[in-house]
């Protein structure tokens, strides 16, 4: 496995989309034109994992933001002026590279380059039977939320949980 993580760019759109549908419900795939806009709107923190065999296989798009802002689903990425954190709104690897710790490299990656720009935490929330993905990383669920926070998360498919890390 030939692996190359870099910044996303427009063209790799569709294949982000692709990526999507085979690790989502259809319930929670967003559109290709809500992937395009975030792009714009946090191009530095939009990331493709690549193979040279299989092409784009894994991305992961983040922004960022302030500790205890929740995204909703489908919702444009709206990244924080003064910014503390950097939160992990879209992880998903395609099928064809499950179990080979692609996840993880994008999640390094991504914890890479906020500690770089002095930020001190990620956030994101856990769908889709992740939690245990997520504590594996060092996340751990944040229960205390405020009613705007538990009407973002109510907007998943599934249960839905908040989830932090320090670093």
């Amino acid at each position: 496995m030939s692996l190359q993580i870099r910044l996303m760019r427009e063209q790799d759109i569709a294949a982000v989309f692709e990526v999507q549908t085979q690790a989502y419900v259809s319930a929670m795939v967003e559109a290709e034109s809500i992937f395009r806009a975030r792009l714009r709107a946090a191009p530095v923190t939009c990331w493709v994992a690549e193979d040279a065999e299989v092409g784009v296989c894994a991305y992961l798009m983040a922004y960022p933001s302030s500790l205890g802002k929740i995204s909703s689903l489908g919702s444009d990425f709206d990244p924080a002026r003064d910014a503390d954190s950097l939160y992990l709104h879209d992880l998903a690897v395609g099928t064809a590279m499950h179990g080979r710790g692609v996840g993880v490299q994008l999640v390094e990656h991504a914890q890479a380059y906020a500690r770089s720009t002095g930020w001190t935490t990620l956030h994101l929330v856990s769908v889709q039977s992740t939690k245990s993905f997520w504590q594996k990383q060092g996340f751990v669920e944040v229960t205390a939320l405020s009613p705007e926070q538990t009407s973002a998360l109510m907007t998943y498919s599934g249960p839905a949980y908040y989830c932090m890390k320090q670093l």
